[in-house]
């Protein structure tokens, strides 16, 4: 098959699945995006709206795992098949391609370094997760209520702002308020229980860096919670069940 009827075929199967929907979700500049091989080229010629940022053999032969952002889908080698879907191991039962995103997620999670998110620490540190904020999400700050309690159980929190308002809204003043206060653990503290936090301007917060990485990370609501390798876990859970969660998935 041409390359050009592969590109046709593919562009049909995205409408049909709202691939391109992704695009308003997504924040990857196509021109940043890393470039494919050329045999995988086909692949983001299909999608021009969305950034590819990787395309690779996948573990069913003929079929490539094509990478947007930290969300997997699935592409034949011919072209004439577009898969938005996990595939499971029969004998494993395990779900590959969580697997594989969550390695994915990792990766992107290691882009934002400790010193760019707001750390509680655990003495005795069992686990660590990310946590992708909004100070005026009601179960954001009923986790925050509740911090000494995850910390108590080993667990350390390390706190990256996402506010879900978006840019220029009062939530995202809010969160550079906290950045760029003395004390930041503090700041939070009191942001999430409702002061107002004032703080003077100390330049560029890493907010947007923040909210970038969580849209890539396609997050669409908070409390979002990472494990370090990349597992999410969404919403808000109670520091017992939270813990039962990390010792389960290890």
């Amino acid at each position: 098959m041409s390359k050009s009827m592969r590109v046709t075929l593919l562009a049909g199967l995205a409408a049909l699945a709202g691939l391109a929907v992704i695009s308003s979700y997504m924040f990857i500049d196509i021109a940043e995006a890393d470039v494919l091989p050329e045999e995988y080229q086909f692949v983001q010629d299909a999608f021009p709206e969305v950034a590819v940022t990787s395309v690779q053999p996948s573990p069913i032969p003929g079929l490539l795992q094509m990478s947007v952002g930290a969300d997997l889908y699935y592409v034949s080698e011919d072209g004439k098949y577009f898969i938005m879907g996990d595939i499971f191991g029969l004998e494993s039962r395990e779900n590959i391609t969580e697997v594989a995103r969550s390695s994915t997620r990792a990766g992107y999670l290691k882009e934002a370094g400790e010193g760019d998110g707001i750390i509680f620490p655990a003495e005795n540190e069992q686990y660590v997760v990310t946590v992708f904020t909004d100070v005026d999400c009601g179960y954001c700050r009923k986790l925050h209520r509740e911090i000494a309690g995850y910390n108590e159980l080993g667990i350390s929190v390390r706190y990256l702002f996402f506010p879900r308002s978006g840019p220029g809204t009062d939530s995202w003043a809010k969160a550079d308020a906290v950045w760029c206060s003395d004390s930041r653990n503090d700041a939070l503290t009191a942001a999430k229980s409702g002061v107002v936090v004032e703080a003077e301007d100390c330049g560029a917060t890493p907010v947007a860096k923040h909210y970038k990485l969580g849209k890539d990370l396609g997050i669409v609501g908070t409390p979002a919670i990472f494990t370090s390798g990349g597992q999410l876990i969404s919403g808000y859970h109670s520091p017992d069940d939270l813990l039962e969660i990390l010792q389960e998935t290890g």
